[in-house]
């Protein structure tokens, strides 16, 4: 049997996560790092299918995606209108599937040496409120800052004030985590007084669908709320985006300082970046990724139905997805490869 400190240096070492995430639990991961692995077919083709997922999401969107969100974001004073719009859109998803891709590319990497890395991310942006968001996005650090900022706080066991102070402070931690700058700090406190408001509101919120003849609970419902939850998100993501506060600020101004339609019919948009056909790449892209999602989203073991499919069919689809992201995604030559966002944190 090691010693302790051997098993903590394995722990430590263990290369799939240690920049890349997510952060890991010693009673999750010890017991897979120790134990003996045989080789599994199974698992290690769920792991390279994890591993093309993850190049996907990383250059068929992210890569893509953040052309345009530096173009607006570097040139802010530029912009305005659903420029910013489009921008704050694409952030979200740049930022969205980075880290995914990330996280994806480590479980599939650990699979293929027989070892599981728990989800990070459970569809975030299908989220109906900002509460359900941060029990989708980012799950690792979420129950690091509940388990060791916000439960020795006190929780929510000592009313509804103190509560509320307590999810100011973790978020002023989560926001502080990111980096010292104080559009972080801001940040964090914007989904805090999201959560708040929200907590105050449902009673009104719910009275305001009734009115509007609407099922909390129906599809329309369901649509309107994780709209709305979309909207107060990507708006804190400006924030977090911008060079500093002041300029996010600026930038969440200028969304409805003007409008602007005729940059969807005048080329326009081709002048940020991307051609007509990088644009339809990126748009099929998150297409796919939305599938994807509502499928995942509706319990549809996607990747055990792929498992059940003819032999040559699964290579079929393999090769073709490797030559398409090969082919279509933004890397290489000429292209400035982009870190992880995740490693930055």
């Amino acid at each position: 049997m090691p010693p302790p400190i051997l098993k903590y240096a394995l722990f430590i070492s263990f290369f799939p996560q240690i920049i890349q995430g997510p952060i890991p639990r010693y009673e999750k991961l010890g017991n897979e790092l120790f134990e003996g692995h045989t080789f599994n077919s199974q698992g290690f083709m769920n792991g390279i299918q994890l591993i093309i997922w993850g190049f996907f999401l990383k250059f068929m969107i992210a890569d893509k995606a953040s052309i345009i969100v530096n173009t607006v974001f570097n040139n802010f004073a530029t912009y305005n209108g659903l420029y910013v719009w489009i921008a704050a859109i694409l952030y979200s998803l740049q930022l969205y599937t980075d880290f995914l891709a990330c996280v994806t590319l480590s479980q599939g990497i650990s699979l293929l040496f027989g070892i599981s890395i728990d989800d990070n991310f459970q569809r975030p942006y299908f989220a109906t409120s900002v509460k359900d968001f941060w029990r989708r996005w980012h799950m690792s650090l979420s129950s690091w800052l509940r388990d060791y900022v916000y439960i020795p706080l006190g929780g929510n066991r000592k009313g509804t004030c103190r509560k509320n102070i307590n999810l100011l402070i973790t978020f002023i931690v989560s926001g502080i985590w990111h980096g010292g700058q104080w559009s972080f700090v801001f940040w964090g406190l914007l989904h805090a007084l999201y959560q708040i408001v929200g907590q105050f509101t449902k009673k009104m919120q719910k009275k305001a669908f009734q009115l509007l003849y609407i099922d909390w609970n129906s599809m329309v419902g369901i649509f309107i709320r994780r709209t709305f939850t979309f909207f107060w998100v990507m708006l804190a993501w400006i924030i977090f985006r911008a060079t500093n506060l002041k300029i996010g600020l600026q930038m969440i101004k200028r969304m409805f300082t003007a409008f602007n339609p005729w940059i969807f019919f005048d080329n326009s948009l081709f002048r940020l970046g991307l051609s007509q056909k990088e644009w339809e790449v990126l748009i099929f892209a998150i297409v796919v990724l939305v599938l994807v999602s509502t499928l995942q989203e509706r319990c549809f073991r996607i990747r055990n139905w792929f498992g059940h499919q003819a032999f040559l069919v699964r290579w079929i689809v393999y090769l073709a997805s490797i030559c398409c992201i090969w082919v279509l995604g933004t890397y290489g030559y000429g292209f400035d490869a982009k870190d992880f966002i995740y490693g930055g944190f």
